[in-house]
């Protein structure tokens, strides 16, 4: 289990290379202008090391993060845009950075490379692409296939609303269940100009804290930690998201 996370959100602003060198002359965090999750992501591979996996790398801001500080990382994401976009920042980095990372291409569900890793993340609401409880369970078995025997697994999603989960009535046994759809319609891919589709959009999904701790212990996995900010408030079903510390 990881260290508890300061109340006040002040982390180390350092890290250590993977021969456990200390890097704060060569790349130093800074509390002021690193953004909340990925000083939280830069905690969590400074205390477990690297490899890092990324499932749902988006436009690469976290591998390209992680990589800044000496991480080897591997980002996969089902998104040729994506990672055509997360590419485009390797000619901006030193040779040192760039060959920390790579990308792949592939469905996170079907993913099966041949690599373990003690940290796996699948940040910024990647698990939230999932349509349905069968395709967040394959996901799942995609992280355990690639944990190292002590690895851990850290994911950040939005929590549901609040009213999206009342009792439908005021009898005291009324089930559970949601008044509206838990989904959210999220502006994806643009198309060139003068390409032949329009916008593309994406639904994401909100899966309940339940839910996810349900799917977790399916698929073998030990839900160990939840907080509701990246400075390491608890979880409450008041906040806006659920970032969970996971192993095997």
């Amino acid at each position: 289990m990881s260290r508890p996370l300061s109340r006040q959100g002040v982390f180390p602003c350092y890290v250590r290379d993977m021969s456990g060198n200390d890097v704060r002359g060569r790349a130093p965090l800074s509390l002021v202008s690193q953004e909340p999750d990925l000083l939280f992501y830069m905690r969590q591979a400074g205390e477990r090391g690297g490899p890092v996996l990324v499932l749902g790398t988006a436009n690469g801001r976290v591998p390209w993060s992680l990589a800044g500080h000496g991480f080897p990382v591997v980002g996969v994401d089902a998104s040729e845009a994506m990672i055509r976009s997360a590419e485009e920042r390797r000619g901006a980095e030193s040779p040192e950075v760039s060959g920390r990372v790579r990308f792949v291409i592939s469905d996170v569900r079907a993913l099966r490379l041949e690599e373990r890793f003690p940290l796996v993340l699948a940040p910024q609401h990647a698990m939230g692409l999932m349509p349905n409880r069968d395709d967040l369970e394959a996901f799942l078995a995609t992280v355990r296939h690639h944990l190292a025997p002590d690895g851990t697994f850290i994911y950040d999603v939005l929590n549901p609303p609040r009213e999206a989960i009342l009792p439908r009535d005021d009898t005291p046994t009324a089930p559970l269940e949601p008044r509206r759809s838990l989904f959210a319609l999220h502006l994806s891919e643009r198309k060139p100009p003068g390409g032949p589709a329009p916008i593309r959009r994406l639904r994401l999904r909100h899966f309940s804290p339940e839910e996810l701790e349900t799917a977790l212990s399916a698929c073998g996995l030990t839900l160990r930690e939840r907080y509701g900010r990246f400075d390491g408030k608890p979880f409450d079903l008041e906040d806006s998201r659920q970032i969970g510390v996971v192993g095997l």
